[in-house]
């Protein structure tokens, strides 16, 4: 490192909006800027990911190029259609370890084309926590062993491909009922429990080559009773690097989030993450970023002025992120194509799903969507008139006659925390019970009418493996 300055700002992945470098972000990236990280406004197109890549690679040429790219309903790069690649919570249930290694080689591929170096995935958080609002689907699912198996194989998929994983989000998001988006969550237990449950994939995981795991803002009483993880020097530095021997990137959730204060704080939060041991300080993407990244720069410089943080650690850790990239792919030929036959077997349906009349009437109804998700593309209406089937876009409160040559299909996400949408799911059973509903989010246990598929993932391989089972002969009539 030349100077204290870009030591500093080596440590910094902050985003931007639009498919073009702007003004403000240009000086910062050639005095050392270390990362930047793309969100959906980035990535219209494969081509456009890759062009902006190339554009922002032209002002610093080792910059680390971060997303959120999960496969399923976290997406970047598919936000119009929705995800060609299952979710996790489909994989998990699909339990085949080859199955979800090709779909994150598959996925990690098309990172690498367009120059991504880091995916903030896989989830690897237990969904213990059934009313959890923000992980879901995101997750393997509910059995550490599973998930860890699982999230190896995604970890070792990624890798080959060229692309590091950074599993999420140290310590365990899926054990907690908050979002760290608005509130700051606790994940209770002793710390030889924890390590044996929630802490375990990461551990596995890790072992697997994950080069980086991020750690969120969620308080870890077995290790820190005051401050969140991500901004605790007791779970990074001492217990995640020291006692775990993780020797990857330890990066932060956005430190705009709610549970850390939100954007008024972000210096502060960026300040205190970085007297913790993190290496790389990410931002959301939204608001103000070159205010985020002036205010955090002058804030941890002070820091280092009134002594609470060292130069050299910083310069030495500084060096190392300009120098950090991810391992060569190990995988050159493409993937093949994913078994929509084992994502069905992964799916779970019940009584009559078959497509047997001539018009289809169909109902989609969401929760809103999370933050971390945002508004993607979800449904089934293209997956059904690829497929030739006609189909009527109706509202929720649609009223047909009994005479008509047609069904009722009902496509809905997280009914589970919307009362409204479960309300109205019910009247919808009451007033056509033959209907066939097919839940595209984390399961509404409480809604299970006569005939329904679970998809445990809205992307747009979802939807296309529900029309196979929709239309395959096992489940048509006699």
């Amino acid at each position: 490192m030349k100077n204290l300055d870009q030591a500093i700002l080596a440590h910094f992945s902050p985003g931007f909006g639009g498919t073009k470098v702007p003004d403000w972000l240009k000086p910062w990236l050639e005095a050392g800027l270390g990362g930047i990280t793309l969100f959906s406004s980035n990535t219209p197109s494969l081509e456009e990911t890759a062009a902006l890549v190339k554009e922002i690679r032209s002002y610093s040429p080792q910059v680390i190029i971060s997303i959120d790219e999960e496969g399923g309903d976290v997406t970047r790069l598919f936000v119009k259609e929705g995800s060609p690649f299952p979710s996790p919570a489909l994989l998990g249930r699909c339990d085949d370890i080859s199955l979800t290694y090709n779909s994150y080689l598959e996925l990690g591929q098309v990172l690498h084309e367009v120059g991504v170096d880091i995916s903030f995935a896989p989830v690897v958080d237990v969904a213990t926590a059934d009313k959890n609002p923000i992980i879901g689907v995101r997750s393997f699912g509910n059995d550490f062993r599973s998930v860890a198996t699982q999230s190896a194989a995604a970890v070792r998929g990624f890798h080959d491909a060229g692309v590091s994983a950074c599993i999420k989000h140290f310590p365990g998001h899926g054990g907690v009922e908050e979002d760290s988006h608005h509130h700051l969550p606790t994940l209770n237990g002793s710390l030889a429990d924890l390590e044996k449950s929630h802490l375990y994939p990461f551990i596995e995981s890790s072992a697997a080559g994950a080069q980086a795991i991020m750690v969120g803002h969620i308080i870890f009483p077995a290790i820190d009773p005051e401050d969140p993880a991500s901004c605790s020097r007791l779970v990074i530095s001492d217990y995640l690097k020291k006692k775990l021997g993780f020797t990857g990137l330890v990066v932060t959730d956005a430190l705009d989030m709610g549970a850390l204060g939100g954007p008024k704080k972000i210096a502060e939060s960026a300040t205190r993450a970085m007297k913790a041991g993190a290496d790389l300080l990410c931002f959301s993407g939204l608001y103000d970023q070159s205010e985020f990244v002036s205010s955090s720069f002058e804030a941890i410089k002070s820091a280092v002025e009134d002594g609470s943080l060292n130069p050299e650690d910083l310069i030495t850790n500084g060096e190392r992120l300009s120098l950090w990239r991810p391992d060569s792919p190990s995988v050159t030929h493409r993937s093949s194509e994913l078994s929509r036959v084992a994502l069905a077997g992964g799916m779970e349906v019940s009584g009559d799903v078959s497509i047997h009349e001539p018009l289809v009437h169909l109902v989609e109804m969401s929760a809103n969507p999370t933050i971390a998700a945002g508004y993607v593309a979800w449904g089934m209406r293209r997956s059904l008139t690829h497929r030739g089937v006609k189909v009527k876009l109706e509202s929720s409160d649609v009223m047909l006659k009994d005479d008509e040559n047609s069904q009722m299909i009902v496509a809905f996400r997280d009914a589970y925390r919307d009362k409204k949408l479960l309300q109205s799911l019910i009247r919808l059973e009451q007033l056509y019970p033959d209907a066939i509903f097919i839940d595209m989010g984390w399961p509404t246990r409480e809604f299970a009418p006569r005939n329904y598929i679970r998809t445990f993932g809205s992307g747009s391989i979802a939807s296309d493996v529900a029309v196979d089972i929709l239309l395959s002969p096992a489940h048509q009539p006699a």
